[in-house]
């Protein structure tokens, strides 16, 4: 849905509205916003503290959600599909909690994760039935660098071994490392753990 520009005399009008219209108005509009929504009780009811809590609980979701998922998996394709939904809810809980810190840990927790489990599946089908799923990845991985260093130095070490693992995981397929190759991801940088300024 579109913004919409409020003119002067439209948000003059809505503040002479009685507090009992407001909050009607409000809680209909609060409705339509499921982001808005989850936001208030994040602020509101939660106090804003619960941003780690609300981490761990996605980041054992989505672990649980790729186990789960070996059952099931039938390509490289449907894996993409479940890591775009997997990266919505990332996007949600960012969204939700401001929690930067925690989409750095949730990204390397959902990719590695998945390279781990499916990997061999994934290096063993030809390149251009990968190739969608492998430039996904490789968009993921510049995407954390560059989040990375939008860290506070302090925080960027908590990330060196999921740096390293994401690295090997990338150079173990060899269609997902020519594609790192194509798109210039640094995987001297990735491998060495380490992110500078």
């Amino acid at each position: 849905m579109a913004s919409v520009k409020l003119t002067d005399d439209l948000k003059k009008a809505i503040s002479g509205l009685s507090h009992k219209e407001k909050d009607k108005l409000l809680f209909r509009l609060i409705a339509k916003e499921p982001i808005l929504a989850e936001q208030l009780v994040f602020k509101l009811l939660e106090d804003g503290v619960s941003a780690e809590d609300r981490r761990t609980d996605l980041a054992n979701e989505i672990t649980q959600y790729l186990i789960d998922y070996q059952k099931y998996y039938y390509s490289p394709g449907y894996l993409l599909l479940d890591l775009r939904s997997l990266s919505g809810k990332i996007t949600q809980h960012v969204k939700t909690t401001k929690d930067k810190y925690g989409e750095v840990v949730l990204n390397f927790l959902m990719l590695n994760k998945a390279l781990a489990l499916f990997g061999k599946k994934i290096s063993q089908v030809r390149p251009n039935r990968s190739r969608t799923l492998n430039k996904y990845v490789v968009n993921r991985a510049i995407k954390l660098l560059g989040l990375l260093r939008k860290l506070h130095e302090d925080y960027r070490l908590d990330f060196s071994d999921s740096m390293i693992e994401l690295g090997q995981h990338i150079q173990n397929i060899d269609a997902m490392k020519r594609m790192a190759d194509e798109f210039e991801l640094d995987m001297d940088l990735l491998l060495s753990g380490e992110i500078d300024g």
